[in-house]
């Protein structure tokens, strides 16, 4: 009485929870099922060519509707031999099935059972976003779909819009469209092979698609008989692995009497693969990356401008046949995508710090990857040691958090799960190196429950019910592979580039990562932000700072700079290109900070010598100046979004928005758009990747015209886009020229070369391009590689353009010649400083320097000691050299051409009258001695990454710059490292001791 009392209440409630979810279920209308059915949006690329097709089902592929009377009917056969093999007589679904589906659910926490065609259709049509699940709630919902499909549609209306809806693989939905892109054929003139192969698809159409693209490096011999087409970008090639199910297929239509003994054979006696004909427009050569963010754009669009709302927008794109117009040009996509499937473009992994077991641990020792040889057994299965686990009384068991698996919480649909996962692994497949992400076991949530500790409990439920998901062995407890779901397998490192029209923000291609394909990737090119190193300085800190400068001239007024040293007396009255900062030892909150890429300190060197070597330390002195609010406006202007501006762990700092140690980062889409506006005038236009939407009837749905806001001074943009050719042609940048087209740019490397980036563009085009793995492990290149690659990509894309000029000169900027080592009007003495100090430079109007050089000066000195002269010195003469107005750091790379500040100790009649230095040591001044502060003639300066500090703050902060000038100078003579007169090779200080603060 009790049990039968228990199965009534159970039925009750079955009942009131189906009731309910039928109730909330979306109401449809199988009598317009063909509104549904409509045909692919289309998308094409700025020459109106097609590119992609849009369906409602995953969002995916290509597809055209076709009638019942037009369909073989041995295909209809193979379909329902395979599939359904009583559709004709079932009204919709085999009750037994779903009442043994149903009990299921409560046993085992998963819905089970095959479905039915009509199931099926219902899946497809109505919960295509939830219909990977397996859920009670989803199994209920599609019953009662398929009730309503079999009561208003006849078996062949059903027939039609199941075959007219299924995904084969290779991008296609419907036997229309698998048809011509495996075939090159209609779907009516199929035979009887041809029928059975589809039929035998739907199953794991991904996996037995007749057709598979693989890129040619992938390809382990190049004559592989199998290699149906050699294509652009991919090989096309033959995948039998559906032989099996074929065979079955044909087999069952015999048994059911749809096909004869003779059919059969005859079948069987073919060669699929000469039936096969690759469509590559079928395949697209393209990835989705661009496709995904043209839709996004549009759904905003619809949204935003139509009203519409998200889900109407979507079902708009989806299912409305609408002609959608985009920027992509697909020659460049093309190239940036054959570029990027390349594996010796990419710089490898360096560096890497292993345990004994061969996993991947950082500096501390924890672990970044785990190897996946030892960390997943051969087949499969995942053995827990026995210090993971522990077996209980109770025959529960319980697995410790903080070992090899990770153990958290997953809130869905308004219930916890207690899920345990895989942690991220990797290989080395012939060379190439991949991270594995992670994964899942799959275990129903009713065995699981986490203890106070909050490890994991297994209920001994679980070894009663589900005896084959654990194993006891010598080695410890297996997890079986049936029950273990790895993540995706992602090649390293990783890449992402957006090349844009700087005139109008027009998306002209987009790359989001390497050697992956599908829908809905994540997409490094937009949603993917990294720190940009010292690509960040153009935007945070040399623009800002000439467009401080304009507005103070056009308000009548002066900048004031001030600084503890005095550094910033030599700044002038604004910030220009002539600016002469001091690269010098720079203290904040009692630390030294930052260190340059290099190692050591230039000296002296104007604004435009900071950028074209990516001076760090000058870039810091430039924001102190600056401020926050200042930096932070023209990142906004520019159209950067993701500056963290509140929080413990904000980038309101230099380390941030000075050196590109940002929290979150920027995305290449944003960096590409911000660089724009250097070729455009100042003007920024919002990224753009479509121009236009209209109906199936050709009438427009929305004009996309370009968003373009003037967001600097176009004088700043002349002189800020010849400050980045500069760093092309004279600095560190030299790796991104092309031969055809002036470049402009700037590189940037993270800590550790964990982010390698080059931002840059010609006169056509803007683009950035960012390398890095997806987790914090070292590039054996930095930004040389992104440069190198950029250089690669951009000068294919220009080959056949005509070598293009900027935009001319503004009215309000002029050319003055100055001084280098004051930044003002050269004097006399000038042009005997050996090194060359006297260049034209451009300025807005009305920051050009007024008075002359005061750095340069002539001094009397002792012939004996090199010190100032006294009258009582016996020999002396004339020398020129700089004095700086502040007390000089020694340390400086041009510290030879200090003056003396002190006079000769030897010849000394009255030293209150003639100050000596305190120690006495004797000096000769070496003031005609070269020492070049902008190495550009022989040798390479040495890739000093690991010389860079942190910020003050505690927050790590990021090298600006660790790429090697392609054209400088070594160690000697460059007044960095040793040999230059400065430090010993011990470090230790040897400058003369008339310099040495005291």
């Amino acid at each position: 009485m009790f049990l039968a009392g228990l199965c009534l209440l159970g039925t009750i409630v079955l009942g009131v929870l189906t009731v309910t979810i039928i109730i909330d279920a979306p109401k449809i209308n199988p009598n317009n099922i063909y509104s549904l059915l409509s045909e692919s949006s289309t998308l094409y690329d700025d020459q109106g060519k097609v590119i992609d097709n849009l369906t409602s089902f995953s969002a995916e592929g290509t597809r055209t509707n076709v009638e019942y009377s037009e369909l073989p009917k041995n295909l209809v056969d193979a379909f329902v031999a395979l599939e359904d093999k009583t559709f004709w007589d079932h009204h919709g679904f085999n009750f037994v099935r779903i009442i043994g589906a149903i009990k299921d659910s409560f046993t085992t926490g998963k819905i089970s059972g095959t479905s039915t065609i009509t199931q099926q259709l219902a899946r497809n049509l109505y919960l295509s976003e939830t219909k990977s699940e397996r859920t009670l709630t989803r199994k209920i919902k599609e019953a009662y779909y398929t009730i309503l499909l079999e009561k208003h549609l006849t078996k062949e209306e059903i027939i039609e819009a199941y075959l007219n809806t299924i995904y084969l693989g290779y991008n296609s939905y419907g036997v229309q469209a698998a048809s011509q892109a495996y075939f090159g054929k209609d779907v009516s003139d199929l035979d009887l092979l041809e029928c059975a192969a589809l039929a035998s698809l739907p199953q794991a159409p991904d996996s037995y698609a007749l057709i598979k693209k693989i890129y040619p490096e992938n390809i382990a011999n190049p004559n592989d008989k199998d290699i149906l087409l050699k294509g652009d970008v991919f090989y096309y090639v033959y995948n039998d692995i559906s032989e099996n199910r074929r065979e079955t297929c044909l087999d069952l239509m015999k048994e059911q009497d749809r096909i004869s003994d003779s059919e059969l054979s005859d079948a069987l006696a073919e060669n699929l693969k000469d039936h096969l004909k690759p469509n590559p427009s079928s395949g697209s050569d393209i990835s989705s990356y661009f496709a995904d963010y043209v839709v996004k754009q549009v759904v905003d669009s619809l949204v935003n401008e139509s009203g519409k709302s998200e889900e109407e927008a979507n079902q708009m794109i989806y299912t409305g046949g609408l002609q959608i117009y985009t920027t992509m040009n697909s020659d460049m996509q093309k190239i940036a995508e054959n570029e990027f499937s390349k594996n010796s473009n990419f710089p490898g992994v360096a560096h890497l710090k292993k345990d004994n077991s061969g996993n991947i641990i950082n500096d501390a020792r924890n672990i970044l990857l785990y190897n996946y040889n030892n960390y997943i057994k051969p087949d499969g299965s995942f053995v827990l040691n026995s210090d993971e686990y522990k077996r209980n009384s109770d025959g529960s068991l319980t697995i410790y958090k903080g070992k090899r698996l990770i153990i958290c919480n997953i809130e869905a649909q308004g219930k916890t799960d207690h899920s345990l996962q895989f942690k991220n692994m990797y290989t080395i497949d012939d060379g190439v190196f991949y991270i594995i992400k992670g994964g899942v076991v799959s275990i129903p949530s009713k065995y699981k429950t986490r203890d106070e500790d909050g490890n994991l409990v297994i209920s001994s439920k679980l070894f009663e019910e589900m005896p084959k998901v654990f194993k006891s062995t010598s080695k410890g407890l297996v997890i079986s592979s049936d029950y273990n779901s790895l993540g995706e397998k992602v090649v390293q490192p990783q890449s992402a580039m957006v090349i844009s029209d700087p005139s109008n923000g027009a998306i002209k291609a987009m790359v989001g990562g390497r050697n992956n394909l599908g829908r809905l990737l994540f997409n490094r090119a937009t949603t993917g932000t990294r720190q940009p190193g010292s690509s960040i300085k153009p935007i945070s800190v040399y623009g800002p700072a000439l467009q401080a400068s304009a507005d103070a001239v056009k308000n009548g007024t002066t900048m004031k700079f001030s600084d503890s040293v005095g550094v910033s007396k030599l700044f002038g009255d604004y910030f220009t290109a002539a600016s002469v900062i001091d690269d010098s030892p720079l203290m904040i909150q009692g630390k030294q900070w930052p260190k340059n890429w290099y190692s050591g300190y230039k000296g002296l060197c104007t604004l435009r010598t900071s950028i074209e070597q990516s001076i760090n330390v000058n870039a810091v002195r430039i924001f102190q100046q600056l401020g926050v609010q200042k930096s932070l406006a023209f990142l906004k202007n520019v159209g950067i979004s993701t500056v963290v501006e509140s929080g413990g762990a904000n980038d309101l700092n230099a380390a941030a928005l000075a050196l590109g140690g940002m929290t979150k980062g920027i995305s290449p889409l944003e960096m590409s758009a911000a660089y724009s506006t250097f070729v455009n005038d100042g003007k920024y236009s919002e990224p753009m990747a479509f121009t236009k939407v209209t109906n199936n009837k050709g009438e427009v749905l929305i004009e996309n015209s370009p968003k373009t806001k003037q967001v600097m001074d176009p004088g700043v943009a002349f002189i800020m886009r010849d400050l980045l050719q500069s760093v092309v042609t004279h600095g560190i940048g030299s790796k991104a020229a092309i031969s055809n087209q002036p470049v402009g740019g700037k590189t940037g490397t993270t800590t550790d070369n964990y982010d390698a980036w080059f931002v840059g563009f010609t006169p056509q085009y803007s683009a950035a391009l960012w390398i890095g793995n997806d987790v914090n492990i070292e590039l054996s290149q930095g930004s040389a590689a992104a440069a190198k690659l950029w250089s690669n990509i951009m000068g294919k894309v220009c080959a056949h353009i005509p070598r293009g000029t900027y935009h001319s000169k503004p009215s309000n900027v002029i050319s003055v010649t100055i001084d280098t080592k004051s930044g003002k009007l050269p004097s006399s003495l000038s042009s005997l400083d050996p090194r060359g100090t006297v260049r034209s430079e451009y300025f807005i109007k009305g920051t050009e320097p007024k008075s002359t050089d005061n750095v340069h000066t002539y001094v009397t000195v002792c012939s004996d000691t090199g010190y100032l002269a006294t009258p009582s010195c016996p020999s002396t003469r004339k020398v020129v050299g700089v004095k700086r107005p502040y007390t000089v750091n020694p340390v400086v790379g041009d510290i030879s051409y200090e003056v003396p500040h002190s006079y000769c100790p030897v010849h000394n009649p009255d030293p209150s009258k003639y100050p000596v230095s305190s120690s006495g040591k004797n000096y000769n001044f070496n003031g005609g001695q070269p020492s070049q502060d902008n190495p550009d003639s022989n040798g390479t300066i040495p890739d000093n990454t690991g010389n860079n500090g942190n910020n003050p703050d505690g927050t790590t902060t990021p090298p600006a710059n660790n790429t090697s000038p392609g054209n400088g100078n070594g160690n000697n003579g460059n007044g960095n490292g040793n040999g230059n007169g400065n430090t010993d090779e011990n470090g230790n200080s040897t400058v003369p001791d008339w310099l040495i603060p005291h």
